[in-house]
């Protein structure tokens, strides 16, 4: 079982009216790690929200395109930038990722980390204008690469097959959307009025900005302060992210099938739960997953694929921002019907309180392990504190590794009987 050993964790420091500065001072690290993020809603400006990052990165009025930029970029000792939106629950992020050499490594090398915080808030405050929009032809050619990023979806099976029964399981909530936004939106996407929005995210939407690296951690306060204060990257605030959604009631099972040309069926179940991060029974919710399908020691795994032999694949997923699980699969199209059916077994097994003591150890064991794994990886630490943060929870690793061996089986069929099978959607030849 994995140790308890003390953790890394982030140090926030609220700036009223600002932003959000966390600051994770780690001697482990060789690099500098900078996370920027823009906290938006998921709505009718999904598609121009999901262009910002590639449009962003295109160019800067000190830097015109992107061979000056990538030069620069260069010039920070390969230093590496990149720009992507992500979504959590009716939440729509913007985010960048920046990434240098500390220049504590460097003998003689002094301003390296200013540079690169300068460096990156130009990118986001001071983007390429042309009589009063973005480049024309960069933002035709960024349209381009978002429409076939979208179309690319199709690509993956598994995924569009994901993507679809959210976008039936949720068609009445803005969870529908798909985060890279939406084909058919595109054409109609102005410089002009894209600038417009931009201005608006930068100076309204709630900025976190996350800072990892082998620094004194109050010396990479006051510089981060400095190079992002009000006057340097104006801030006004005003937009109010969505509140956390609350349960949303089952009224049947709604079934959908799709026909493609595909030699693998993808049959995907989604349930309701209500359970988020903020829930008490969150911990119980994880390990339920875990033995339900997340790993490979889960029924759904020993069950259907191994057992019956019914599924190529076969795993369960939880999002809990909106409480939902999801059951995907891929199966031979003839197999739908009996791998649906023992699938609906297994949850109902859970249900009934059928968990053997190995199933919960493993779970428990997989669960601690890979948390530990965020001791090494800044990167993925900085994205889980702010997902908990955005649900009011400070993130303790110490203290959630307890409570998830506290979980007991009673809480984890408990939390079970909170499954309500909303919708199944087949993609089959």
């Amino acid at each position: 079982m994995a140790s308890l050993a003390s953790p890394p964790t982030f140090v926030h420091l609220a700036n009223p009216g600002e932003f959000d500065l966390a600051i994770n001072s780690n001697k482990k690290m060789k690099t500098v790690l900078v996370v920027a993020s823009f906290i938006g809603n998921l709505d009718e400006t999904v598609t121009c929200k999901a262009l910002l990052p590639l449009i962003l990165r295109r160019g800067t009025r000190k830097f015109p395109d992107m061979l000056s930029l990538n030069r620069y970029l260069e010039g920070l000792y390969g230093a590496s930038l990149t720009g992507y939106v992500q979504k959590v629950g009716e939440w729509h992020l913007l985010r960048f990722r920046l990434e240098l050499v500390n220049e504590r490594f460097l003998p003689g090398e002094k301003g390296l980390l200013r540079a690169g915080l300068e460096f990156l808030r130009e990118v986001l405050w001071e983007p390429l204008e042309v009589e009063g929009g973005f480049h024309p032809e960069f933002l035709d050619g960024e349209k381009n690469n978002l429409k076939l990023s979208i179309e690319s979806l199709l690509d993956n099976k598994s995924a569009y097959a994901e993507q679809r029964l959210i976008e039936e399981m949720c068609r009445e909530e803005p969870f529908r959307l798909y985060e890279q936004g939406r084909v058919a939106d595109i054409p109609g996407i102005e410089p002009r009025s894209l600038l417009e929005l931009h201005r608006r995210v930068v100076r309204e939407y709630p900025f976190h900005l996350y800072i990892a690296g082998d620094f004194d951690a109050e010396a990479m306060q006051a510089l981060a302060l400095e190079v992002f204060s009000p006057g340097a990257a104006p801030r006004t605030g005003g937009l109010t992210p969505n509140p956390i959604p609350g349960p949303i009631p089952v009224r049947g099972v709604r079934e959908v099938e799709e026909r493609m040309v595909v030699n693998q069926a993808k049959l995907f179940l989604g349930f309701r739960h209500g359970i988020t991060y903020a829930h008490p029974g969150y911990e119980a919710l994880l390990l339920m997953n875990g033995v339900l399908g997340a790993f490979a020691h889960s029924k759904l795994f020993q069950n259907v694929r191994e057992k019956a032999h019914l599924a190529y694949s076969i795993h369960s997923s939880v999002e809990r921002t909106k409480g939902l699980l999801f059951i995907g699969s891929g199966i031979a199209p003839e197999n739908h019907k009996k791998a649906h059916e023992i699938i609906l077994d297994q949850v109902r097994s859970l249900k009934a309180g059928e968990i053997t003591d190995d199933e919960m150890g493993a779970t428990v064991s997989t669960i601690l392990n890979s948390n530990e794994m965020l001791e090494d990886n800044l990167a993925a630490l900085a994205d889980v504190d702010l997902v908990w943060r955005l649900h009011g929870r400070e993130l303790d690793l110490l203290a959630f590794r307890k409570r998830i061996q506290q979980v007991t089986k009673e809480e984890v069929v408990e939390v079970a009987r909170r499954l309500e099978h909303d919708t199944t959607y087949l993609l089959t030849a």
